[in-house]
């Protein structure tokens, strides 16, 4: 991968975070090849990780509203894991992700096109 021109997919229900996590990328040069909102459409995403060409997948933990558990961000990452092992892992969410290569955390959320540089 070229961390300038990562590939980038992102896994986030609310709009507003969405819309700034893909400006960010943009402006730090990458590419966002998808993205999702809630837990149906990021593990269809998934299922194209390998058509997409996908570099990095960051994913909020927690897909909606009635459940903060992070059990969404958990089966789309272990089915990550499943689908596409090469895909680095970023955690976007308010709870920790650590099992993710990089658990960012949404007060970190401006920083996004830095930390896909340095995968």
């Amino acid at each position: 991968m070229s961390p300038e021109r990562a590939r980038v997919f992102y896994i986030e229900d609310d709009p507003n975070h969405g819309f700034l996590i893909g400006k960010f990328l943009e402006l730090s040069g990458h590419v966002v090849v998808g993205s999702a909102t809630n837990l149906s459409d990021a593990l269809n995403g998934v299922d194209n990780f390998n058509e997409l060409k996908v570099d990095v997948a960051i994913i909020d933990g927690n897909l909606n509203s009635f459940d903060a558990s992070g059990n969404d961000g958990r089966l789309v990452l272990d089915t990550i894991k499943k689908i596409a092992p090469h895909v680095k892992t970023i955690g976007m969410s308010a709870n920790h992700f650590p099992e993710t290569d990089v658990d960012l955390g949404k007060e970190n959320l401006i920083n996004i096109g830095g930390v896909v540089n340095n995968l």
